[in-house]
């Protein structure tokens, strides 16, 4: 007999890539792990610092913000020179509630026990509405259109009394109030009435308290 008549060989199948079977195959006794969770087991989260919950640093970096040009700056301003605290509070604090009621009553106590404006002041705020303008592609542009600028001008007019209704000042105004007198004079000489009588009438009656006496006028 030949070599070749004995001569055997067998084939494997191609294990499928697309399946996922764990290392060393399903025949381990250690329970297959996802590789979507290994990273996460192995890394805990970190535990947060105490300023990270601390309330009345809350309070105190709401008002700060309410102050400051910019959250980092408000930051800064709570934490000194701890740059890395004033980062973090600067994007994780921006919309705690704890932060967001204590940046808005300090702004509305501010804005309660401001004076009001005066006339100055008014047209000041009047005119500077009237010409604000931004800056667009190298072009500026006003902010408002033209018939709200036109009103805020109109405006600023009657304030300073250019135009319109004149305001009256009562602390500086005089009123003039003309008075006639009428004065009653006797006269210096009574009348003389000079009556010749020609005859004389005279009715009397005992029951009445009253006597009645005709005078005739003169003859003529």
């Amino acid at each position: 007999m030949s070599w070749a008549s004995d001569f055997k060989f067998s084939v494997e199948p191609k294990p499928n890539a697309e399946v996922f079977a764990p290392a060393g195959g399903w025949k381990e006794a250690v329970p297959p792990v996802s590789p979507w969770t290994t990273g996460a087991i192995q890394q805990a989260p970190p535990a947060l610092q105490a300023y990270q919950t601390d309330e009345n640093l809350k309070k105190a970096f709401g008002i700060e913000l309410a102050k400051a040009k910019n959250p980092f700056e408000a930051g800064c301003t709570i934490f000194g020179d701890e740059t890395p605290k004033a980062l973090w509070v600067s994007f994780n604090w921006l919309t705690d509630p704890i932060v967001i009621a204590s940046r808005d009553i300090y702004l509305k106590t501010v804005a309660l026990s401001q004076p009001p404006l005066d006339r100055e002041q008014l047209a000041a705020k009047l005119l500077a509405l009237a010409e604000e303008k931004v800056e667009r592609n190298g072009v500026m542009i006003p902010t408002i259109e033209a018939k709200d600028r036109i009103a805020a001008l109109k405006l600023y007019s009657e304030v300073l009394g250019f135009t319109g209704k004149v305001e009256i000042d009562n602390s500086t105004n005089k009123t003039m109030i003309n008075e006639i007198s009428i004065k009653l004079v006797k006269s210096e000489k009574a009348p003389v009435i000079n009556n010749v009588p020609n005859s004389k009438s005279e009715m009397s009656n005992p029951n009445s308290p009253i006597t009645l006496k005709l005078v005739g006028g003169a003859a003529r």
